[in-house]
């Protein structure tokens, strides 16, 4: 039996959007959750992302609780086993996009079910979203390097090392019983990229459903319980080597106001909990003949919040993490938190929630 992506008995955890073939998704973590009575579940997929080291998508796939198996995809449009041979009964498989946008959208098409779907499961009653970049998204939190010296140059992006589970972000959410959902892009900031391009910030892309397709996010699906904001590592890290090496408080500021009454504006009874890390607490400091000039993005942030909370809003919150530490816990590819790093991140992110969401 073939059922069209867009059935109701299909669960989908994460932005989508619904074209006239299918089902869209690029951000990292989406997650399409399907329980059926039968023996197999084969599913048709049409990929964007153009293959390689870097362009190809990759998906957990899940049968009955079981630890995930790895799934590559190609470019184009395919047929990919999800659940071949099973014994005849009822089955859950959950299908995780393990990559972010930058690799590419999916989009699925259809299931093929030898047998008859059923109604999805239930979802956990209380959501959080994690908006930030690269760190987020779990930028190749499957792999792990020491260091031999700060000048050392770590292994650069593959796809395949990307994995949303090994997060602060998943691994918060799972330490709270809450449902995660990611929204983030590597290398984006909410003044300024890392490539210090304007276009894409995080705030834009938030209102999308994808990123790079104009189709917008309809705020349908109820507000998140808890909402964590890690943006600004990019704005703080652009521009090595340039006049524009220290971010400009004055536009951090005003774009970072701007999008936290944009938050409270969508989800006025969420929780806010910005954060910034751990790739750097938002020190930056530039000497230059003598004259030393420094910022320090993560004051800002506190101020923002502080600034909030002194009009009334105390449902936003502060929350300071730790710097990574790379020679006790490694880095991943590009210099990125190690899994053991994002353990940690979680760990202290859970503790500072469960104190504000206590009753």
């Amino acid at each position: 039996m073939t059922v069209p992506a867009t059935d109701a008995r299909i669960q989908y955890v994460g932005r989508t959007y619904r074209s006239s073939t299918g089902v869209v998704f690029s951000h990292p973590g989406v997650t399409v959750r399907v329980r059926f009575w039968g023996d197999a579940l084969r599913m048709r997929l049409d990929d964007a992302g153009t293959g390689g080291e870097v362009g190809t998508n990759h998906f957990d796939v899940s049968i009955d609780g079981a630890p995930p198996t790895r799934l590559a995809v190609r470019s184009g449009e395919a047929i990919y086993p999800l659940a071949p041979a099973l014994e005849v009964g009822l089955h859950t498989v959950e299908l995780l996009k393990r990559t972010e946008s930058i690799v590419g959208p999916s989009k699925l098409v259809a299931l093929e079910v030898h047998g008859e779907l059923r109604e999805p499961p239930t979802r956990p009653g209380l959501r959080m979203e994690f908006i930030g970049d690269s760190i987020t998204c779990g930028y190749g939190t499957d792999v792990a390097f020491i260091p031999e010296s700060r000048s050392w140059r770590a292994p650069t992006f593959t796809s395949k090392h990307q994995n949303p589970r090994q997060t602060y972000a998943w691994l918060t959410a799972m330490n709270l019983g809450m449902e995660p959902v990611l929204v983030c892009y590597s290398g984006h900031g909410v003044y300024r990229n890392l490539d210090l391009t304007t276009s894409g910030l995080l705030p834009a892309l938030y209102e999308l459903a994808v990123p790079e397709h104009p189709a917008a996010w309809e705020f349908t699906d109820g507000s998140p319980d808890v909402i964590v904001i890690n943006i600004g590592t990019n704005d703080t890290l652009a521009g090595s080597g340039t006049d524009a090496f220290l971010p400009d408080e004055a536009g951090f500021k005003a774009a970072y106001r701007a999008f936290l009454q944009r938050l409270r504006t969508l989800h006025p009874r969420a929780h806010i909990v910005c954060t910034l890390g751990s790739m750097t607490d938002g020190y930056k400091k530039l000497e230059n003949h003598g004259v030393v000039k420094s910022v320090h993005v993560g004051d800002w942030i506190t101020g923002l919040v502080d600034e909030r909370r002194r009009a009334g809003d105390t449902r936003v919150h502060r929350h300071v993490m730790a710097e990574q530490d790379p020679a006790t816990d490694g880095v991943a590819e590009d210099w990125h938190p190690s899994a053991a790093t994002h353990r940690k991140m979680a760990e202290s992110l859970t503790r500072f929630l469960r104190d504000v969401l206590r009753p």
